[in-house]
Formats: structure tokens, C-alpha cells, sequence
């Protein structure tokens, strides 16, 4: 099996086991110790930046327990290419400071190397997360705007 496919099923079975424990816990051990991990957000929110090392990861995903509730995630594509592997699907989440629902499609960029994941790029709208921790009157010329 070439190793393009090994990190497909790799990550069809990260994806698996996060679903089934409801935890983020199987990606967690499929990254190496000095993995990055960064989402598609502005800075300003506490999910914003870039999260080097497993324990800056590991905070980032409590962080995200206390920003968000995941509802429900779906995959529905594993696309390998060599070292890369991209999974494209969708969630439900409500974004708890605001109690707003949100639904989203994403892109997960996964790279591996020697089969541990040293880079993840979550790409997604979650335009309900910055807004939650928008100053105020962002807010509100963004309800204006209707934006």
C-alpha cells in the first residue's frame, strides 16, 4: 500500500474514533510532539493563532470546549496526496457566549510524516466565533451591515 493511502486510512480511522469517543483524543495521539495546528480565524478569539507543540494543542482544544458545542460532525471525503491528506465535511456547533447555532462545511489539511500528523489546518467559516468575540460596536455595525 503506498503511503499516500496509509495516511488516508489513518485519518479515515482518526475520524472514526473521534466519533465514536466524542473526543478529540485519537488526533491528539496521532500528532507529533512538535505538530501545528491552526484554524481559519482572525485574530481575537481565544481559538485564534497558531498552536505549536502537543500541549499548546491539547490547551487549544480545551479552549475549544469552553468556546464551542459541537453538535454534530460529518465527513464525507479523504483525499491523499503523498504526505497530505485532506478531509472535507461539515458541523453543527453552538457558539457558547452567544448560544448562536451554527452550521459549517470545512477542509482539514492534515501532513504527515514517518505516519504522525506535524501540521493541521482546519479551514472553515466560523464567522459565529469571531463575532462572539468581536468588541461591541463590531457587533453591532456588523448587525447593521447585515453582515
Amino acid at each position: 500500500m503506498s503511503e499516500a493511502k496509509k495516511n488516508v486510512e489513518r485519518t479515515r480511522h482518526i475520524f472514526e474514533e473521534m466519533a465514536r469517543l466524542g473526543s478529540n483524543q485519537p488526533l491528539l495521539e496521532a500528532m507529533d510532539e512538535e505538530a501545528v495546528y491552526k484554524l481559519s480565524l482572525p485574530k481575537g478569539t481565544p481559538l485564534s493563532g497558531e498552536f505549536r507543540g502537543r500541549q499548546a494543542i491539547l490547551e487549544y482544544f480545551e479552549r475549544l470546549e469552553q468556546v464551542l458545542e459541537v453538535q454534530e460532525v460529518n465527513t464525507w471525503d479523504f483525499v491523499g496526496n503523498g504526505d497530505q491528506v485532506i478531509v472535507l465535511g461539515d458541523e453543527h456547533f453552538v457558539v457558547k457566549k452567544t448560544g448562536r447555532t451554527c452550521y459549517s462545511e470545512f477542509a482539514f489539511v492534515l501532513d504527515f510524516r514517518a505516519g504522525k500528523i506535524v501540521r493541521a489546518l482546519v479551514i472553515e467559516d466560523l464567522s459565529g466565533v469571531v463575532e462572539a468575540f468581536a468588541p461591541a460596536s463590531a457587533r453591532a455595525a456588523s448587525r447593521a451591515s447585515g453582515t
